[in-house]
């Protein structure tokens, strides 16, 4: 192990930042952009003294202007629509206050910590069992392979079998990187199935093919940068085993691929970390060997900008696991299956039942589809088996099935395979409002020839709008021009100006249900804030069966009405109604008139309230305020309403610091009651500052 790995390894959360021998150029950064980073590095782990920086210029010299004035060193560069490099700071710079002043410098697109990342694994210990290497009826299709075969439960798995009629995959198929902790090319159920650098002479210490890589013939290992992808903790190699474990061998198990063409990348340590400049060295491997499918069974809750556009820059499909916190992604993100990508697809874990595991990751927006991920049997290091749980584990049943759609259609195109998988699921009413199809793979139904469109419904229009919403329905067609029951799943999108089928891609789409049967009627709603003004959407729809044919496009328009003021103070006046208590006291701002503040430094008692006058609200109403907190770390603001008597209801603690921001709240739960709202300062450890400040506080809606 490297120096540098072993202070990677040694890294705690929230690691402090160094504060002296800023260079001074450096020293008019703001205050607060440094202390809004050192929040944010407070979440992370990351890599000392190192940042990622995405480059908006090619200008001459730009780089190393950077890189003289920071005192740094280029250690690697990242190739794509926006090249990044990785730089080496000196040991005295202040990281925070270099990242904040990166983001303002016009030369960079983005700058970020090079962030450490975790195996996010789950796997079922204390049921973990080893197989011995021996044959099975039939063959290695193992009964405990229920994902492929459920024989207790026929309904609950992918229909391998029925697939495997058409096509078991090929030697010489579609490239598949599997970017994880490595696979044991040695394993006798993997080797035969992964890709083989025929460029390189094995073992000779030489860059044969002259990619920059040692020796790197069954694949690469990005932590490292060395050529020996091989795993010594056991996930990639699971992982790689269920997309592509030999078929038909007599021996252990089979993966979706009886014959393969797997290429392992190894991202994490053997200890399950990671850092963002491997993810990116790894990402561009695969997509310099041709990769056009990757597996990626790992992620965290950091937004990465240099991640996001490396899978962005790879035209590959990516097919990324959800995670394993049982935790709705819609709200809680997990990346790099929340990046809103056209070619990423993300995967919760079902059950031998047909039931999202209990550890699963869900989303209606952002998870799109379940597949089998609970006591999965498959190959792990020194020619073993075990059974694991997790999303990681459902993520190869998709990309091995990924990888049999683009072999039996011979194409690769990312969209084309997206829509195969997708729009093929099994609808199953447990995940129904827990994913974007509310199904589970079904790999057959994605090897479907079916070349015959759905029939456009007779009817799609707008049955609802309000300030806020918009309703737009149609009733279910036929599948294949009306013959063959109902088309099973719809396109809705939106945009401000109207759709066709040149502009259909650029709109915004809609979730949608499942057609179940003809004559059905179906809805998709939108949704936004409420405006003063009308507002005029645009909306396309188009009927999918389950190939991924779409029937012939249709439009209709809808308009939002606008939403009434119900009441609104910029507390500009000389008299105002409402009730200030503790240190709240009505200032003078530049800019913006007179705003409620808080100050820090004045009043006494630990708690100060600042209480609205009885407003009553009518329908749909919303709450829209402007705020800005300036004050210790450890104090918070809270946000509550009441109906009268002693109770109150929290809206929102407000806890991010240093700008002013607009604040948002549906307040519908209450509609046409009279109520009152309370700010609730806390200053227990003060300093100076202007505490919370509040301005233009309004309420829309409508008048009943």
């Amino acid at each position: 192990m490297r120096v540098q790995d072993q202070q990677v390894l040694n890294l705690r959360p929230g690691a402090q930042v160094r504060v002296e021998g800023t260079p001074k150029p450096l020293q008019g950064v703001s205050k607060s952009s440094v202390e809004a980073v050192s929040e944010e590095l407070a979440a992370l782990h990351y890599v000392p003294d190192e940042v990622i920086v995405g480059m908006r210029t090619s200008r001459n010299g730009s780089l190393t202007n950077l890189q003289e004035l920071l005192g740094a060193r280029r250690v690697e560069r990242f190739s794509g629509e926006t090249p990044a490099v990785r730089l080496k700071l000196s040991p005295e710079s202040d990281l925070a206050t270099v990242l904040a002043f990166l983001r303002e410098h016009p030369d960079t697109e983005y700058a970020e910590a090079n962030q450490i990342l975790y195996l996010d694994e789950f796997d079922s210990r204390e049921r973990v069992q080893e197989y011995p290497l021996e044959s099975t009826i039939p063959n290695d299709l193992h009964p405990d392979l229920w994902g492929l075969e459920n024989r207790e439960n026929p309904e609950a798995d992918i229909s391998a079998s029925e697939a495997w009629k058409k096509t078991t995959g090929s030697n010489s198929g579609p490239l598949i990187a599997v970017i994880d902790s490595g696979a044991d090319y040695e394993h006798p159920d993997l080797r035969p199935n992964l890709a083989v650098n025929g460029g390189e002479i094995p073992g000779d210490g030489k860059d044969n093919d002259g990619n920059g890589v040692v020796d790197d013939v069954y694949g690469f290992n990005a932590f490292e940068a060395t050529g020996d992808p091989m795993d010594g903790m056991g996930h990639g190699t699971h992982c790689t085993g269920t997309i592509a474990a030999v078929g038909n061998n007599g021996r252990g198990v089979v993966g979706v691929n009886w014959k393969g063409n797997v290429l392992p990348v190894k991202i994490f340590h053997d200890r399950g970390l990671t850092t963002t400049d491997s993810i990116l060295r790894g990402l561009e491997y695969a997509r310099d060997r041709g990769a056009v499918i990757t597996s990626n069974s790992w992620g965290g809750p950091a937004y990465s900008q240099a991640i996001h556009d490396a899978f962005a820059d790879f035209p590959a499909l990516h097919i990324a696991a959800s995670g394993n916190s049982g935790e709705n992604t819609d709200r809680e993100a997990s990346y790099p299956a929340n990046y809103q990508l056209p070619n990423m697809i993300s995967v919760g874990a079902s059950n031998s039942s047909d039931q999202p595991s209990w550890f699963s990751n869900f989303g209606r927006e952002t998870v799109d589809i379940f597949a089998p991920g609970e006591d999965i049997l498959s190959t792990v290091p020194g020619g073993k088996y075990e059974k694991k749980s997790g999303t990681s584990m459902a993520t190869p049943h998709v990309t091995g099935s990924a990888g049999l759609v683009a072999h039996y259609f011979n194409k690769t195109e990312a969209g084309f395979l997206k829509d195969k998988l997708l729009f093929s699921t099994d609808p199953l009413p447990s995940v129904a409002e827990l994913s974007v199809t509310g199904g589970r793979l079904n790999a057959a139904a994605a090897l479907s020839d079916d070349r015959m469109p759905p029939a456009a419904p007779n009817d799609f229009w707008v049955t609802k709008t309000t300030p806020t919403t918009a309703r737009f329905s149609w009733t279910v067609s036929g599948d294949d021009g009306w013959k063959n029951g109902p088309a099973s799943s719809f396109e809705v999108r939106v945009s401000s100006a109207p759709i066709n089928r040149e502009n259909w891609d650029g709109a915004s789409p809609l979730s949608t249900q499942r057609g179940l049967e003809t004559g059905q009627h179906l809805h998709a709603h939108f949704k936004q804030t409420p405006r003063t003004e009308p507002t005029t959407l645009f909306a396309a729809f188009k009927a999918v069966d389950e190939a991924g044919n779409r029937s012939e496009l249709l439009t209709t328009k809808a308009v939002l009405p606008a939403a009434d003021t119900l009441f609104r103070d910029t507390f500009d006046e000389e008299n105002t109604d409402w009730n200030a208590g503790g240190r709240w006291r009505l200032v003078s701002k530049e800019g913006r008139g007179k705003v409620w503040s808080s100050k820090s430094g004045e009043g006494k008692g630990a708690f100060s309230e600042l209480v609205s006058p009885s407003i009553a609200l009518g329908e749909n109403s919303f709450l829209r305020f402007e705020s800005r907190q300036d004050f210790a770390w450890s104090n918070n603001v809270f946000v509550e309403i009441g109906t009268g008597g002693e109770a109150w209801d929290r809206l929102d603690t407000l806890e991010d610091r240093g700008e002013w921001r607009e604040r948002e709240y549906d307040l519908s739960k209450y509609d046409g009651k009279s109520v009152q709202f309370r700010i609730r300062s806390e200053n227990l450890g003060a300093r100076e500052g202007d505490g919370m400040m509040l301005d233009n506080f309004v309420i829309l809606g409508r008048t009943t």
